[in-house]
């Protein structure tokens, strides 16, 4: 096992010692590292369940941590986990602080995630019109799926060194926007709330599947072409199942049609691929542009997650 591999399955530990913080892992958590590894692609010898019994102290998890990015990306993903419901316990701060401290960060480590998660926007009210028609109302939501599952996929394709999570919160912001459109095209006011609420009911934009997916990344063979097709796929997915939730049906029972959805995506990535490439090089120059705005400051997250919708208008 190389390096990359101790430190990524030791940085897994930490995550689900985060879960556990309280000394429980719930019932809702449980679910959602579910989804996050049913989603994330990982070594076939590494399951959650064995995750899960393992008991081995947080202490020595982070001491086989020893790379500077790493530690980096572990601390982000626990951050994430422990922040991305806007809720965070004092026995998750108390950990987040316990690795802070082992790993040796800096307060400016800590500072960015808090702003980073705290500016996250809101993409306001739909313009789109209410669409009658079953037929053209399909179809609508089929070419605006695709347009945010293309730029969702181009983020996912160009993971920016210490921006992995920022990229990831935008495909979560294309999401909720993806909601308020196919809400709006079913007579349906949506907010931010209700579609981040729907989000977290199918396993996106959640705590873990920010982890999972950020820590991933640290993996080799993992890459862009993977982090693309999750990114799409999820996407693509989301658009299938959404309507059907403005129609009435029950979230729950949703679940396993997104499930479903999102495999189906990931065929429908292979199927597209050259389209998507090519969509994606006229919108790389604009993302590398933006990637770099947003890494020196120049632009907050909820202004790059305006612009970054913006490319799938």
């Amino acid at each position: 096992m190389t390096t990359t591999e101790i430190e990524l399955q030791a940085g897994l530990r930490v995550l689900i010692c985060m879960a556990k913080a309280d000394g429980v892992l719930h019932d809702e958590e449980r679910k959602a590292l579910d989804l996050a590894f049913e989603a994330t692609p990982l070594p076939e010898e590494l399951t959650l369940d064995d995750l899960l019994a393992d008991d081995t102290p947080v202490e020595q998890e982070l001491a086989l941590i020893e790379s500077e990015e790493a530690r980096r990306e572990v601390y982000k993903s626990a951050f994430s986990m422990a922040n991305a419901d806007g809720e965070c316990s004092a026995e998750e701060k108390a950990l987040l602080e316990q690795i802070h401290g082992a790993f040796g960060l800096s307060a400016d480590e800590t500072t960015a995630l808090q702003r980073l998660f705290a500016d996250t926007g809101d993409a306001g009210p739909s313009a789109i019109k209410p669409i009658p028609d079953p037929a053209q109302r399909e179809a609508a939501i089929r070419k605006e799926t695709l347009k945010c599952a293309i730029v969702s996929a181009v983020l996912g394709a160009f993971p920016v060194p210490g921006l992995a999570i920022a990229t990831d919160l935008a495909v979560v912001a294309l999401q909720v926007t993806l909601v308020r459109d196919i809400g709006a095209m079913h007579g349906r006011v949506v907010d931010k709330k209700t579609a981040r609420n729907l989000l977290y009911g199918l396993g996106l934009g959640t705590g873990a599947r920010l982890a999972v997916n950020n820590l991933a990344k640290l993996f080799p063979g993992w890459g862009s072409a993977v982090g693309a097709t999750t990114s799409f796929a999820s996407t693509f997915g989301l658009g299938k199942v959404v309507g059907r939730y403005f129609e009435g049906e029950d979230l729950e029972a949703l679940k396993k049609e997104f499930s479903a959805a999102e495999k189906e995506g990931k065929q429908a990535y292979k199927e597209a691929k050259s389209d998507i490439d090519a969509q994606g090089e006229k919108a790389k120059a604009a993302l590398d542009a933006l990637n770099a705005k947003l890494k020196s400051g120049e632009l907050t997250q909820a202004e790059y997650e305006q612009e970054v919708a913006a490319l799938a208008a």
